[in-house]
């Protein structure tokens, strides 16, 4: 399909999803896999040659992460392994408000499921849990639904795509996962 097509059903929100708690696994490199990109300013057509992948400036530097969508559900061990493996990156990680409205918008897109896996990480630890993210950057910003992080356990942590904050879950839960690349 083209791209330009691809954009405009993502951003109608009319591209067809499918996530099941109980789907089936699926073979690593039949993944289903929404890549779509929307530059920064959204309003430009993709030409042939873009990648389709989505797109938002990082933090204070110029250059831009791209995130993909997996819809197949995997436990957070699992869904790191698909995002190293198949697209060269890692679970997202998240240091800003914006950055993390466009990924539930995203993920509330192109997954019929509340949550999707991102790249943090919660430790047991006295008074309060410590966390952070699976690619080592900077612990610069959090969107906890209240009372998360939980205390007790190691927890990794869900993106809930209805309001956008973050919950504690245990890492063997099979969920959608956005990588970045």
């Amino acid at each position: 399909m083209r791209p330009c097509l691809l954009l405009a059903l993502a951003l109608l929100g009319t591209v067809p999803v499918a996530c099941s708690a109980l789907a089936s696994p699926a073979v690593e490199d039949e993944e289903d896999v929404t890549e779509l990109e929307v530059p920064e300013e959204y309003s430009r057509c993709l030409g042939a040659s873009d990648k389709q992948t989505p797109g938002v400036p990082s933090m204070p530097s110029t250059a831009t992460f791209r995130y993909v969508v997996i819809r197949h559900c995997r436990t957070f061990r699992h869904a790191q392994r698909v995002c190293a493996r198949r697209f060269r990156g890692r679970l997202a990680s998240i240091h800003d408000s914006r950055t993390n409205n466009f990924l539930r918008l995203l993920a509330c897109r192109h997954t019929n499921a509340g949550q999707v896996w991102i790249g943090a990480v919660s430790q047991p630890a006295v008074p309060f849990p410590s966390c952070h993210w699976t690619d080592r950057s900077p612990w610069n910003y959090s969107q906890w639904v209240p009372g998360h992080p939980l205390p007790g356990h190691r927890f990794c942590t869900a993106l809930c795509t209805n309001n956008g904050l973050w919950r504690s879950v245990r890492c063997k839960r099979r969920l959608p996962f956005i990588c970045e690349i």
